[in-house]
């Protein structure tokens, strides 16, 4: 039996597991609180980067340095590679070619210090790390048994503070200490983070406005994916920001806050529901909508089922529809067909497709008034 397949067999739970990602995440429904040994997850690192174990060293006794453990700084400490944890509440899944590339330039007077939470949780002790995960799995391929860790010992964080930062649960404060800094520390200067890490760090964290997003995609049986072919995959997490927002300066917001994002979700799911969420369909009736409510447009609930037969009579699956309303508009400003304002991005080049594909070719029988185009033509 390969040795991946082997090492999957001994969890209930299935995960992915690729040089690009390890899917924590699902990983973690295998361990207590789903809080993973970082040694589980250094296991399927070798595996994936087909790395040969080495013998177990202190790197700050028995080779590459001295050091002086006399005095060290408050909250800082030599971590045995035993007590360390990773939470994938504020974590992103582990990429073994990302290991594979610090292992490649691995230099032991450049080892970051990593940054973690100390925290008990249902009785136990755990050092979370919040960051420099690949760095200590690396350091870890190279026989580290100890590690140099910053950390915040939660457990003597005020109750006081907590209140503050607007948490009465110590642990849901630590959750969210955890993920504000991952998500500042990487966004910036390491890595890029991808945006389904964000989002899911930011869910589990309890990020108000990412709390009620993952409820409305739920609701439209959408599912968060790094990558998604499958119905209803959703992977367009800046978008699907932006069409959350929207109407976020006006000063009615509060009443419509990601209604618009809703609704053009269940206009896809509706029509095209053995389809993934497509960026340049979804988002343009999202657009639709929140136009039609700036200017004083009811939108009917019939229009939506209308303008989704017709897209289907018209074109088909979501992809061609969005492909065909933007050819339709270049022909029609290389053939001067149109007037209006020239479109600069998609999102506007299909929203004016949509409103004149209806003008053109609309049921009559709903009488559906539309927003204004910036640009029109005849389709």
């Amino acid at each position: 039996m390969p040795l991946k397949d082997a090492y999957l067999k001994r969890y209930q739970h299935t995960f992915e597991m690729e040089s690009k990602a390890i899917d924590l995440r699902a990983m973690s429904l295998n361990f207590p609180n789903g809080i993973i040994p970082l040694e589980e997850i250094q296991q399927g690192i070798k595996i994936v980067l087909n790395e040969e174990p080495v013998v177990s060293m202190d790197p700050y006794v028995d080779k590459y340095m001295d050091h002086d453990d006399d005095q060290v700084a408050t909250h800082f400490a030599y971590v045995k590679w035993e007590d360390l944890y990773l939470w994938p509440l504020f974590q992103r899944d582990i990429a073994p070619s990302h290991v594979r590339k610090i292992l490649h330039d691995f230099e032991p007077t450049a080892v970051i210090t990593a940054c973690a939470i100390r925290i008990t949780v249902n009785g136990v002790v755990y050092y979370i790390l919040w960051d420099g995960h690949h760095t200590v799995q690396t350091c870890r391929l190279k026989g580290y048994s100890v590690f140099p860790i910053s950390y915040v010992d939660i457990d003597q964080v005020s109750q006081e503070t907590i209140e503050k930062a607007g948490f009465t649960d110590r642990t849901d404060y630590a959750v969210w200490l955890a993920g504000k800094n991952m998500i500042r520390i990487n966004s910036k200067n390491k890595r890029k983070l991808h945006p389904y890490d964000e989002f899911m760090i930011k869910l589990e964290t309890k990020d108000q406005d990412t709390v009620i997003m993952k409820s409305i995609l739920d609701k439209n049986k959408c599912v968060p994916k790094r990558h998604g072919v499958k119905p209803g995959a959703f992977t367009q997490f800046k978008s699907g920001e932006e069409c959350f927002k929207l109407g976020q300066v006006d000063k009615d917001y509060e009443s419509v806050k990601g209604s618009f994002f809703d609704r053009a979700l269940d206009f896809h799911r509706t029509n095209w529901p053995m389809s993934p969420i497509v960026l340049e369909m979804f988002r343009p009736m999202a657009y639709l909508f929140y136009k039609a409510w700036k200017q004083d447009i009811i939108i009917k609930p019939s229009f939506d089922k209308a303008m989704g037969d017709l897209l289907d009579d018209q074109y088909g699956d979501p992809d061609t529809c969005q492909e065909k309303l933007k050819e339709s508009y270049y022909n029609a400003t290389a053939n001067n067909d149109g007037t209006g304002t020239i479109c600069t991005t998609d999102t506007e080049r299909v929203l004016n497709g949509l409103i004149s594909l209806w003008v053109s070719k609309g049921n009559r029988d709903i009488d559906q008034m539309l927003p204004t185009r910036s640009y029109r033509w005849t389709i």
